[in-house]
């Protein structure tokens, strides 16, 4: 998991963190800092490795986690789609961590991906990201659920 270490630790990374954590300081809903991102790896992670004949690196499933919300700036700032956003804003962090052609463009394609959930024809990675996202979050006890877009009552629901 160095990759991931060094991921962390970059520059850039880390000012989009802190970009994004600064522009949800007031935010009532869910919040996409770390925390986040590792819910969503580790979910990802689990969910990918259930699956028969699927199998990918840890690294590649963690690095598009922490990855999937770096854009979230971008669309408060201009309205771009934040997976666009990310994956954009992804590309040069994972070529100075060394991931190579192959898993840079997995990775990529499931940050892309992350926010069409249930559609046809995504990647494991995709479909991975894309329910890990809804499962990392504790709708069951939020607060805030009858104010927020995204809820709905399946995502009060164990389902996995």
């Amino acid at each position: 998991m160095a990759r991931i270490n060094q991921l962390l630790d970059h520059r850039d990374y880390v000012a989009y963190q802190e970009t994004i954590d600064q522009l949800e300081k007031n935010r009532e809903f869910c919040k996409h800092g770390f925390d986040h991102g590792i819910s969503v790896a580790r979910i990802a992670y689990a969910y990918i490795l259930e699956q028969d004949g699927h199998a990918l690196s840890k690294e590649i499933v963690y690095a598009a986690a922490f990855l999937h919300d770096i854009g979230r700036w971008v669309e408060y700032q201009s309205g771009e789609d934040h997976a666009e956003a990310s994956a954009k804003l992804a590309l040069p962090i994972l070529e100075t961590c060394k991931f190579n052609r192959e898993e840079i463009t997995i990775i990529l394609k499931g940050i892309r991906e992350h926010r069409q959930h249930c559609a046809d024809g995504l990647s494991v990675l995709g479909n991975a990201l894309a329910l890990a996202d809804n499962w990392a979050r504790d709708c069951r006890h939020c607060r805030t659920q009858k104010q927020c877009y995204k809820y709905n009552q399946a995502m009060r629901l164990i389902t996995y």
